[in-house]
This record gives C-alpha cells, structure tokens and sequence, in this order.
C-alpha cells in the first residue's frame, strides 16, 4: 500500500517543500522500499545488525550505517557527507522517507 511523506529543504533563503511516496515492495515485510520524490526514484533497503542499521540503495551505490530511521539531522549530514555526489534534495527525501517509514511502522 503506498503511502505519502513531505519534504523540506530549509538551507536557503525560503523553505522549499515537495512530496514523495512511499511503495512497499513486500507488503509482509518491511525493508524494501520503492522511493519517489521531486523527480528522482529510488530502490531501497533498510537493515539492521547487531549492533546497527543501515540503508541500501543499489541504483546509486549507496550502504551506509544511519542512526534511528527518524534522525533526520544524522543521517541527513551522514548522506551527505559519505556521498558528495547526491543532491542536497535528494538526501533530504531520502531522509525524509526514512521517517515516514518509521511513523508509518509504529502507527
């Protein structure tokens, strides 16, 4: 079932805002995800070991430890920081996903 999430980009000078959805690719199971935001779509996992999570997005190259799937801020400078290369709105819907899916989850 798919599902909406808004996001915000506030690092300039007026807050710009867009929406994206959300499409589990497992509807039993709840660590693939079909990501489309602001023109750009994304296949990605999410996983947890021992001792950490992490995401997976095979179409960009991307696995990378990220903190609770609602630290926006974390895992946002993380993005950014392993994968110069990702726009800045594209980590921000990636991150912005990351927390639907979490309140999607518990509610």
């Amino acid at each position: 079932m798919e599902f909406t999430f808004l996001c915000k980009n506030d690092t300039g000078i007026a807050a710009e805002f867009w929406e994206g959805s959300i499409c589990p690719l497992m509807p039993f199971d709840c660590t693939e995800y079909e990501i489309t935001a602001h023109g750009s779509s994304f296949h990605l996992v999410i996983g947890e070991h021992s001792y950490s999570r992490y995401i997976y997005i095979p179409t960009c190259g991307i696995a990378m430890d990220i903190s609770y799937l609602d630290d926006r801020f974390w895992n946002r400078e993380h993005l950014i920081q392993a994968f110069p290369e990702l726009s800045l709105v594209d980590a921000i819907s990636i991150v912005e996903a990351l927390a639907a899916i979490k309140k999607h989850i518990d509610d």
